[in-house]
């Protein structure tokens, strides 16, 4: 494939296309489809695992993050546009969908609402760029891009630790700088709470309820004297959810704890981290990058994954891995701010592939519905999912 096509292809994945580029990546992507309809599952996976091993440089890699994993969902795009979101290996086409509502839903927005200690609410979305509050010898800020940071303005420490809580509704995501030079990503329907002095204590420690993508700071500590023995050591960095307690010495990894999801998981991308088990669960293990550590009622897992599709919703994708359609939903429900109601047993269907998160909700359905497994209804913010 030429770099012309990998843009062309990355822009139609965008939503970025003029109208006849849209036109010619579709007829392209059509043809495409038509001559590879008789291959096997199997045999398509293998053309796709072709592809992928001829990308540059290795996608696991933090700073290509924003770039590799919209040429990996295009290229899988490009080897079966009517093959994406299958169910039990079925492929588009072969059904036609129902008709949608004309009011279709659009997708989320970068947004959130900040707590001071003091109780005061700042909604994001709405506040100018440039100082937002100062309390507790700390300035917030929000950048021209739109991410909030926090900057140390007094050299002493406060007596008494404040906290802040950024907390994203449903349809919103939001970045934020902590304290102490961290950087979190929250996805839709969560929740961080931080110290405004998380830069001055010894370990940093964080409640998350939600998902978040870390990049944690190294932070060394600062010793008392000459004879303290800390010197050299980095301030420990620890996530607290309900399920599990992730401690960090400097790393990046994404923590998935919605109190909807059956399970807790903790997916390590760079550096190490030792996460444990909390409640019923008590068990911990030291990960390496690729692992994923799973908290649910039967256990405590550890076990190999793909990071670039664990973390696409950071980069702006809904990557589906053989996915139940109740878990596709409930994805579907917090990006878009929608209630979802099921009509039928459809708890064996399975579903796989890509699409940006940009798109409407309308695309959205329409892609999942040409499957030919389930259909969809519209009623006001409500979608029923009825079994074919």
């Amino acid at each position: 494939m030429s770099e012309q096509e990998r843009e062309l292809l990355i822009k139609y994945n965008a939503g970025l296309c003029t109208e006849a580029e849209k036109a010619a990546v579709e007829k392209w992507l059509f043809e495409f489809h038509n001559t590879t309809a008789d291959l096997s599952a199997e045999r398509i996976a293998e053309i796709k695992a072709e592809v992928f091993s001829q990308l540059p440089g290795p996608v696991v890699n933090a700073r290509k993050f924003s770039y590799w994993p919209r040429i990996a969902a295009v290229i899988a795009l490009m080897l079966g546009f009517l093959y994406f979101f299958k169910a039990e290996y079925r492929p588009f086409g072969q059904h036609q969908p129902s008709s949608l509502s004309a009011d279709e839903v659009l997708p989320g927005r970068n947004s959130a609402t900040l707590t001071l200690a003091n109780g005061k609410k700042i909604t994001l979305s709405d506040a100018h760029k440039g100082e937002l509050a100062t309390e507790s010898g700390v300035t917030i800020s929000k950048t021209a891009d739109g991410q909030i940071i926090y900057k140390v303005t007094q050299a002493a420490p406060s007596a008494t630790a404040t906290y802040n809580t950024l907390s994203t509704a449903n349809g919103e995501t939001f970045q934020v700088r902590l304290p102490d030079g961290s950087l979190v990503v929250l996805n839709a329907a969560s929740s961080l709470t931080y110290p405004t002095n998380l830069n001055r204590v010894n370990e940093r420690r964080v409640a998350l309820r939600g998902e978040a993508y870390f990049e944690v700071a190294k932070v060394m500590l600062q010793p008392a004297g000459a004879a303290n023995n800390t010197a050299g050591k980095r301030k420990p960095f620890i996530v607290a959810t309900d399920k599990q307690q992730v401690e960090v010495l400097g790393t990046q990894f994404n923590v998935n704890s919605y109190a909807d999801e059956p399970d807790t998981k903790t997916t390590l991308v760079e550096g190490m981290v030792k996460v444990a088990g909390l409640g019923a669960v008590k068990h911990s293990s030291v990960l390496k990058p690729g692992q994923q550590a799973l908290s649910r009622p039967e256990g405590f897992l550890v076990k190999e994954v793909n990071i670039t599709q664990v973390i696409a919703w950071k980069n702006g994708t809904f990557d589906f891995d053989n996915e139940d359609i109740q878990g596709v939903m409930r994805k579907i429900a917090r990006w878009y701010n929608v209630e979802v109601e099921f009509r039928g047993d459809v708890s064996g269907e399975r579903f796989n592939g890509a699409l940006s998160r940009e798109k409407n909700i309308g695309q959205m359905l329409k892609m999942l519905e040409s499957t030919g497994v389930v259909h969809f209804k519209i009623e006001g913010r409500r979608i029923i999912v009825i079994k074919n």
